[in-house]
């Protein structure tokens, strides 16, 4: 490799490196992950849907919100994603059971959260992981971690390969 094609290698490198943004990308992910979430919770209490496509539909907005806030091409994004995606899932099942106590009860979501326990809550919403729950959050853990990396094109991974190695 001549050393001009060395030297354009290492700026398009430095370049794409200097363009992820970590910190808005885990701000970014944890106000999707509670969005999401929150969808989740609504959407499986009220309409009986599979909470596996809405597990999916977690990992799907988590990683594509923190890909184009933070245009990561690092391996702990996709370490913050599939957190935060477990963490909605987790955060899903608690709005379910709280989207319920409302509907059941006729009385507001901090109302619930006033009268019930808050350990009380969690453990009912335990209940709804299962083994298949658990494969489908998989799933959705996949979807965040191939999602939250940005596409790169074969020139710039070469570029990104070959300035890692020189360090």
């Amino acid at each position: 490799m001549k050393q001009e094609d060395k030297q354009r290698n290492n700026e398009l490198a430095r370049k794409l490196l200097a363009e992820q943004n970590f910190a808005v990308a885990v701000i970014v992910g944890a106000i999707a992950t509670l969005l999401a979430a929150a969808t989740y919770g609504i959407v499986t209490a009220t309409w009986n849907f599979s909470s596996g496509f809405a597990a999916a539909g977690i990992g799907i907005v988590v990683g594509i919100s923190m890909q184009y806030s933070g245009r990561g091409i690092k391996t702990k994004f996709a370490v913050v994603a599939a957190a935060y995606t477990i963490a909605g899932c987790l955060l899903g099942n608690l709005f379910r059971v709280l989207t319920q106590q409302v509907r059941e009860n006729a009385i507001s979501p901090f109302e619930v959260l006033r009268i019930r326990e808050f350990a009380e809550l969690a453990g009912r919403s335990v209940e709804y992981i299962s083994f298949v729950a658990l494969l489908f959050w998989l799933v959705a853990v996949w979807f965040a971690v191939f999602l939250v990396m940005r596409p790169l094109s074969r020139p710039e991974k070469l570029a990104i390969g070959l300035y890692e190695m020189k360090d």
